[in-house]
C-alpha cells in the first residue's frame, strides 16, 4: 500500500514468475516481463468477524485511490443487498439525497458468481484479510479461499483472530476458541500448500470497541453511532482510547464473559480489548510490511492510532 509495499509485491510476483516458468526463457521474454506494469493492488476482506472492523479497514486502505478493496455482504437475496446499502452509508455517509456513493475503488459484492461477484474479485486479490475474531470460518472455507484456482494472484494473508485461541483446549468458557484455533491451523496449512507457499500474519484481539469518526475521521460515518445502543462508549473509545501496544505471540487471557459485560460501557484501556480504528490501522500497516508477524494488539490511551513509524518500531520488537 505504501510505495515500498507495492514495489515488494510486484517484485516478488515477478521473481516467482521467472523462477517457476518452465525453461527455456529467452532474455527478451524476461526483459519484456520485467518492464510490464504490475497489476493494481487489490485487497479482499472476508470472514464472519467484526463487520465494523471490515468496513473501517476497507475505508482506510481505500483512502489510497491506487488501491482496490473488496467486501462481501452476502448473497443479495439473503439480505446482502440491504446490507450493502447500510455499509455504503457507514463508509460514505449521508448526503441531502441519501447515501453518498462509495469511493470508486471499493467494491461490495452481493453474489458469489458473475462479473463483480466474490469469485471474480478473488481472482485479482493480492492480499486477503480474514476476520475470525468472533467466529471461525466455516469448515473447508479456508481451503477454498486459498486454493490457487480461487486466488491465483494472492501474495499476502492477514488473519485477525481472538486472544487465547492458539492455546484453546475447550472447557466451559473456551469451547468456541477451539474452533478458532482449528480455523487458524487450517489457514496456515492452506497457505503452505500452494505452489509458491505463503505465510499468514496473525493479529490477535480481544473485545473490539468503537469504529466511528473519532478525532481524525479515520473511522466510519457518525451514522454508526445511531445504530448502536452503546454509542457513548463507542464515541469515547474513538476519541480517547485509539492507542495500541503490540505484544509477541498470544500471551494474554481473555476475561470471562461476565467481566467483559461489566466493561461494556467503559472506554478505559484494558489489555484484552482493542480499538477498531487501531486494529484497522495495524492491518493497513502490515499490508506494506515485508515478512509476517504473530502478535497481540492491546488497547492504550491515545487520541490517534500509532503512526506508520510507531507501528514499524513495535512490530520490529516482537518479530
Amino acid at each position: 500500500p505504501n510505495s515500498k509495499g507495492t514495489e515488494t509485491l510486484c517484485f516478488t510476483y515477478g521473481m516467482a514468475y521467472i523462477i517457476y516458468t518452465p525453461l527455456p526463457l529467452t532474455l527478451l521474454t524476461i526483459l519484456s516481463f520485467l518492464v510490464l506494469p504490475c497489476a493494481p493492488f487489490s485487497m479482499t476482506v472476508f470472514g464472519p468477524g467484526s463487520e465494523t472492523l471490515a468496513l473501517v479497514t476497507a475505508k482506510m486502505v481505500a483512502s489510497d485511490e491506487t488501491l482496490r478493496v473488496n467486501l462481501f455482504a452476502g448473497q443479495a437475496e439473503a439480505g446482502g443487498a440491504k446490507k450493502k446499502k447500510t455499509w455504503t452509508k457507514l463508509i460514505s455517509g449521508l448526503g441531502p439525497n441519501g447515501p453518498n456513493p462509495l469511493p470508486p475503488n471499493i467494491n461490495i459484492a452481493t453474489s458469489l458468481d458473475g462479473d463483480g461477484g466474490l469469485g471474480s474479485l478473488l481472482e485479482d486479490t493480492s492480499a486477503l484479510v480474514i476476520l475470525a475474531d468472533a467466529e471461525p470460518l466455516a469448515p473447508g472455507t479456508a481451503a477454498t479461499l486459498l486454493s490457487e484456482s480461487s486466488t491465483p494472484a494472492l501474495r499476502k494473508i492477514i488473519v485477525v483472530t481472538r486472544i487465547g485461541a492458539s492455546k484453546a483446549t475447550g472447557g466451559f468458557f473456551g469451547a468456541g476458541d477451539v474452533k478458532l484455533r482449528e480455523c487458524e491451523e487450517e489457514i496456515r496449512e492452506g497457505a503452505k500448500s500452494r505452489g509458491v507457499p505463503l505465510e499468514a500474519s496473525v493479529l490477535r484481539v480481544g473485545t473490539l470497541k468503537g469504529g466511528g469518526p473519532g478525532n481524525s475521521g479515520l473511522g466510519l460515518d457518525k451514522f454508526l453511532y445511531d445504530t448502536q445502543v452503546q454509542f457513548m462508549m463507542m464515541s469515547g473509545m474513538d476519541k480517547f482510547t485509539v492507542g495500541c501496544s503490540v505484544l509477541p505471540g498470544d500471551p494474554l487471557t481473555l476475561a470471562n464473559p461476565l467481566v467483559r459485560k461489566g466493561r461494556s460501557i467503559s472506554f478505559d484501556p484494558y489489555p484484552d480489548e482493542c480499538s477498531v480504528i487501531a486494529c484497522a490501522s495495524a492491518v493497513r500497516y502490515l499490508l506494506g510490511r515485508e515478512g509476517t508477524v504473530d502478535a497481540t494488539l492491546s488497547a492504550e490511551k491515545g487520541e490517534a492510532p500509532p503512526t506508520e513509524e510507531e507501528w514499524e518500531s513495535m512490530f520490529d520488537k516482537v518479530n
